[in-house]
């Protein structure tokens, strides 16, 4: 259906275009990594399956990214898009072949000009059979071309970067069941939306609502997929905002500079140029800004009234997971606490 030999084509040539070069001054990212763990550890009270090995950390260049993500958009759609083929022309499936091919390579074309760091759980439809821990990666050309463009120093934007990563690398380590819970949700949103409505609807609305500016997920969703939606929002809220909350903490005393820092980041993110905006809004990744502060304020509230040890609790199994309403009510998932607590 979708070819990703032409989306990475696409994907690369556009990502080419701006690309800076990684600056060879000596920062050291496997050894960053492994000292901002310490610190994090003991905030969190969270721990590493196993200990960290430095071979995990990759200095990416765009087009090393625009594969890994090619691969793990593959594991997620490529099943939706083979649920599809059995209600659809030859015709309208060549024709929707090319425009998710092109949607797909101009997508990840941007997004590689504009991510710092990843933190890599692997696809998430895809359970890892070994239980193989995640790669971090950190796109340098990118770091120091928003450090230019931020007025912020180099290193120690890429120390930012770093904690915020492998804050990352804690959350779905320490909780091993994360990455195949988010991943059961996206299929259980995406898979019946594709089989009650065929490709050649869904790809007429979505391209409706694109061109109208609406949001093309939730405009298209049943009540139960709206559900899942909101399920997927809530957790995706909790590990960004919880990753921002930690930062915060340990950053101040770890990274120079850091409230500078922090502070144009979050301006950055604030003030997009009118053409990533609308990109941003068209794809729904918009949701995302709203999810670190809604996500933090949840994570400032617990830990607050119950410790890092209580806020942990989110970590534990999948039930113990905020809802959506409990993300903009943190009371409410402390009184679920409470009362799961004293009925056990």
């Amino acid at each position: 259906m979708i070819s990703w030999g032409a989306a990475r084509t696409i994907a690369v040539a556009m990502a080419a275009r701006t690309e800076r070069r990684p600056v060879d001054d000596g920062f050291d990212y496997r050894l960053a990594a492994r000292r901002a763990l310490t610190p994090l550890c003991d905030f969190t009270g969270i721990s590493l399956r196993e200990p960290f090995e430095e071979r995990r950390v990759l200095v990416s260049d765009r087009a090393r990214w625009i594969d890994l993500n090619i691969e793990n958009f593959g594991a997620v759609l490529e099943p939706i898009l083979r649920q599809a083929a059995g209600s659809t022309g030859d015709l309208a499936w060549a024709l929707g072949g090319v425009t998710l091919t092109a949607q797909v390579g101009v997508l990840l074309g941007f997004l590689s000009t504009r991510v710092l760091g990843q933190y890599d759980t692997g696809p998430l439809a895809a359970r890892r059979e070994d239980d193989e821990p995640g790669r971090v990666f950190f796109l340098d050309g990118n770091i120091a071309s928003a450090a230019a463009r931020l007025g912020v120093p180099p290193d120690g934007l890429r120390l930012w970067i770093v904690l915020h990563e492998m804050t990352h690398a804690l959350q779905f380590e320490g909780a091993a069941w994360l990455g195949g819970y988010l991943g059961d949700l996206v299929q259980g949103m995406l898979g019946p939306l594709v089989e009650r409505l065929g490709l050649r609807e869904l790809l007429r609305r979505l391209a409706d609502n694109l061109s109208s500016g609406g949001r093309p997920l939730e405009l298209l969703m049943s009540r139960s997929q709206r559900a899942a939606f909101e399920r997927v929002q809530a957790v995706m809220s909790l590990v960004e905002g919880y990753s921002d909350y930690v930062m915060h903490r340990v950053g101040r005393e770890m990274v120079p500079h850091y409230e500078y820092i922090s502070s144009a980041m979050a301006r950055s993110r604030e003030h997009r140029p009118p053409l990533e905006s609308a990109i941003f809004r068209l794809t729904g990744l918009d949701l995302k800004m709203e999810q670190y502060r809604l996500g933090e304020q949840f994570a400032e509230v617990v830990a607050s009234r119950v410790g890092m040890e209580g806020l942990g609790r989110v970590w534990e199994r999948p039930e113990n997971l905020p809802s959506l309403a409990e993300i903009h009510d943190p009371g409410l998932w402390l009184s679920r606490m409470e009362s799961e607590r004293e009925a056990g």
